[in-house]
């Protein structure tokens, strides 16, 4: 298995030739249409790469989980390798993507800023953030692709705690602030090297049961970082603009979404209700209730989907005594009721 890890690493697979070769002739002056003519090769293949000078050219700008997610990774979590001289192209999707410089260095440009990673750095991108990334060397980046219900799942009780991580998730979940993301420097750290390279490992073994084996190992990187690290974790900007008091603010609410009113959040800060109204529409564009309804349907369909709880436990652990309120208010807003949506959530996983 050494060997296969490091072929897949170290070794230039076919579209990081082609790339490479497109990266060469753009040096020379040459397009891309002049690298199709020289190679004589299946032209409908050479249209679908990503050339963005090529009028015909595959150029994604929005990527659905779909890209990602289906035949054998059907599962929750895909680690791919950054294919080297892939040309740069602007894209955004819906899942969180966690970019690993296992050698080397890349430029990330998000949230209009250039950001150099550098060897032993992981950026985590949030979901709907444009950014693009640059690797015209042989430098070796890995991208671990989470389903953003996946992410809520397997962090359920590390993102009830306050810190960096929790911060980030919910800002990025619950905030209108786009193009965020966070920075972790590992300074090299081998144990962590080798943990990602064990997941990486984990993942193109693809055994019995891999996918659960792969829930757990992101769980311990992600506790590793925060035990080791939590103090060298680097915000962007769009998460920074975030008030601290709102920050708190929010952590309290996600912690306390079974039993929070507007009253008792404002108790719990020291400020008037009309404060904490208008902090929140600033931060979220949304009312306090509209927030808590948001927050508490995220927990409601964490539930259905991962316990047996009866729809009336639920109902009251989320802060809905009445049953039949919250039967209304989640198919007025998903167009199904609970009972229809764990159904449909045990066949499709992917749905949130």
């Amino acid at each position: 298995m050494k060997d296969i890890l490091k072929s897949f690493l170290y070794d230039y697979n076919e579209d990081e030739l082609l790339y490479k070769q497109y990266y060469e002739y753009q040096k020379k002056g040459k397009t891309y249409r002049d690298l199709i003519k020289d190679l004589h090769g299946d032209y409908e293949y050479y249209l679908k790469k990503i050339t963005p000078e090529n009028q015909g050219g595959f150029l994604p700008t929005v990527i659905s989980d779909a890209n990602f997610f289906q035949g054998e990774d059907a599962n929750n979590i895909v680690i791919t390798k950054h294919n080297r001289y892939t040309p740069v192209f602007a894209h955004k999707h819906l899942l969180f993507e966690m970019i690993y410089v296992l050698k080397g260095k890349c430029l990330q440009h998000i949230s209009h800023t250039d950001i150099e990673l550098k060897e032993g750095q992981f950026c985590l991108v949030a979901p709907n953030s444009v950014h693009s990334i640059s690797v015209f060397d042989d430098s070796i980046i890995l991208n671990i692709l989470i389903r953003q219900s996946t992410f809520e799942d397997i962090f359920y009780n590390v993102l009830r705690k306050t810190n960096a991580i929790s911060t980030f998730f919910n800002n990025s979940l619950y905030t209108n602030n786009p193009n965020t993301y966070l920075i972790i420097d590992t300074n090299k750290d081998e144990q962590i090297r080798n943990l990602v390279l064990s997941i990486l490992q984990e993942y193109l073994k693809k055994k019995k049961y891999y996918e659960d084996v792969l829930d757990g190992f992101i769980l311990v990187l992600f506790s590793k970082l925060l035990q080791l690290y939590e103090d060298h974790i680097q915000l962007s900007k769009a998460n920074s603009h975030n008030s601290n008091e709102f920050s708190d603010m929010l952590s309290y609410i996600s912690n306390n979404y079974e039993s929070v009113t507007l009253k008792t959040l404002a108790k719990q800060f020291h400020f008037s209700e009309g404060y904490c109204s208008r902090l929140i529409k600033k931060n979220t564009g949304k009312s306090f209730t509209e927030l808590l309804q948001k927050i508490r349907f995220k927990m409601a369909m964490f539930f259905l989907s991962n316990t047996n709880k009866t729809i009336a436990e639920i109902s009251e652990d989320i802060g809905y005594i009445n049953v039949e309120h919250f039967n209304r208010l989640f198919k007025k807003k998903f167009n199904m009721t609970p009972g229809e949506y764990r159904k449909h959530s045990k066949v499709h996983t992917g749905l949130r």
